[in-house]
């Protein structure tokens, strides 16, 4: 929903600054026309902007820093250049200050979206090379182990109960997930087939994978309680 929100704003962000164009460019009837919608889609977008940044400021910490300060920035000067153009009464004035922070905001916008796809292919190809390591969990010393794996837009955190050897449950503790299916259904089989390495959710692959690989770092905990206890 976060992302659907991000392109409508930046669909309303575009159909204002079309009336710069329709202005150079002399376009009066075009001029008119955006003219009358220009506060409905002033109003929209921030509604939009405002909801884009409610549904995203949850996973704002699995972001990439650029992604995150490129967005604020671009959200704020949205409201400013609305702000400003309702505000200022000197029409010439106001013509300036709309194209400048127009060109601005575009900027910052492209930017914005550049780095969001650059990263968004980063943690693709991280799920696309997961891989999964043959633990065995007869080793493991009874007891309650927590794991989590944080693959940049989806995080899981788990707890993994281990008894006599095997996997008694998997809690998921924490999940963040902006886009896709949650994949809640995989801790049981994990339990059920006593391995991690089981078939994905059906419609959310990549959040199987997350989960997986936290339960996976539960279990290297319990290994790793073991080796430094000496057992």
């Amino acid at each position: 929903m976060g992302i659907v929100l991000g392109f409508l704003s930046l669909i309303c962000f575009c159909l204002l600054s079309v009336k710069v164009i329709t202005r150079i460019c002399r376009l009066k009837k075009a001029d008119r026309f955006f003219m009358k919608i220009h506060k409905l889609i002033s109003a929209v977008l921030l509604i939009c902007v405002f909801l884009h940044i409610a549904f995203v400021f949850r996973v704002l910490k699995s972001r990439n820093g650029f992604v995150t300060i490129s967005g604020i920035i671009s959200s704020l000067l949205m409201i400013l250049l609305i702000f400003l153009c309702h505000v200022i009464k000197d029409k010439r004035k106001r013509i300036y200050l709309h194209r400048v922070l127009t060109v601005i905001t575009a900027l910052f916008i492209a930017g914005h979206i550049a780095v969001y796809y650059i990263d968004f292919y980063g943690y693709q190809q991280k799920i696309k090379n997961m891989v999964f390591e043959d633990i065995d969990v007869t080793e493991a010393e009874d007891g309650i182990y927590e794991g989590e794996y944080d693959a940049g837009y989806i995080y899981a955190k788990v707890r993994v109960e281990v008894r006599d050897g095997m996997i008694v449950s998997v809690e998921l503790l924490e999940y963040e997930n902006e886009r896709g299916q949650i994949a809640e259904n995989i801790i049981d089989d994990v339990v059920l087939n006593q391995k991690i390495d089981v078939d994905a959710v059906s419609g959310a692959t990549n959040s199987s994978k997350v989960i997986k690989k936290a339960v996976e770092n539960a279990l290297k905990n319990a290994l790793k309680f073991n080796t430094d206890n000496g057992n």
